[in-house]
């Protein structure tokens, strides 16, 4: 392979990847090593039986000594329509909800866009052409001309108008902080940079045998500059998500799985790790805190 900007790029993105990858697992284990939550009621629990109403487990005479009846597919339908519809801003701030879905789900059909570049490329790397008569071939042109140019027109409307509602309402701008700006803008100039690579590339040609270079480790094709500086801002992104908010999406799972819908009885070693907390000391002080106890002298009044 000879050494050209184009095979330079192929091997930073081995590295960016690598990065991503290795910054996404650290961020996962760092917070499922936490202390866990404060343990309190949060209901309705999506895979309580009893959901509908808000009700639990723990209503039940001698709850105790049954065996407990959950539902996955409670949990999944509560984290589908939060992932894909954004519920919980479509209830509470229908104004900011149509943004926010248009931005985050423009994102998520630039997901499935990458994911129809990977198996167009490994379906090329099998002989079969793209596009050809081929209905799997048929399937992933057509699959990736949508997502990919309908993803970025979703993502940088949705992504413009968030920055003008959160510069222009005082309610918003007054919490949000400048990382929340840089990541809106370079989320909308990474998809702006991809979306004028697809004037040169109207049928993702050049982003298949990309791809395919990727997966084959093979010379990928000369790229036009606007292309060039699109897949280096993709791989500065790579770079950046793991150690910024972006990372929100690993977040909300914790909060769901972790906070909200962790109802899980305080017995055996759950009650040993609460235990555990409760005997470490306090570092602050209040007029009804007294600092250095623990805290389970503090809250018995010891």
């Amino acid at each position: 392979m000879s050494y050209n900007i184009e095979s330079i790029m192929l091997y930073i993105s081995y590295v960016t990847f690598t990065i991503f990858i290795i910054g996404i697992i650290h961020k996962w284990s760092r917070w499922a090593s936490m202390p866990i939550h404060l343990r309190w009621e949060l209901y309705p629990v999506s895979h309580e039986k009893k959901a509908e109403y808000g009700g639990s487990y723990l209503e039940e005479v001698d709850w105790a000594k049954k065996t407990r009846e959950v539902t996955k597919i409670g949990e999944l339908k509560e984290m589908l329509e939060e992932m894909l519809f954004i519920k919980r801003i479509y209830l509470m701030n229908k104004r900011l909800w149509f943004l926010s879905w248009f931005f985050h789900f423009g994102i998520y059909l630039i997901l499935v866009w990458f994911l129809a570049l990977f198996l167009s490329a490994i379906t090329m790397s099998l002989g079969v052409q793209i596009p050809s008569s081929n209905p799997w071939a048929y399937f992933l042109y057509y699959a990736t001309l949508i997502t990919g140019g309908l993803g970025a027109i979703m993502t940088i409307i949705g992504g413009i108008g968030l920055l003008i509602r959160r510069l222009s309402d005082p309610v918003l701008r007054d919490y949000t902080t400048w990382p929340d700006y840089l990541n809106t803008v370079l989320v909308l100039i990474t998809v702006a940079t991809g979306l004028a690579a697809w004037i040169y590339d109207p049928a993702f040609d050049l982003a298949r045998k990309f791809m395919l270079s990727l997966v084959t480790f093979s010379q990928p094709p000369p790229l036009p500059t606007i292309t060039t500086v699109n897949i280096a801002l993709i791989q500065l992104l790579l770079i950046y998500i793991p150690f910024s908010k972006i990372t929100h999406f690993i977040g909300k799972y914790f909060t769901y799985h972790k906070i909200l819908w962790d109802d899980e009885p305080n017995t055996g070693q759950l009650d040993g790790r609460i235990s555990e907390l409760l005997r470490l000391p306090l570092r602050w002080s209040a007029p009804h805190i007294r600092s250095g106890e623990t805290w389970e002298k503090n809250a018995a009044g010891l």
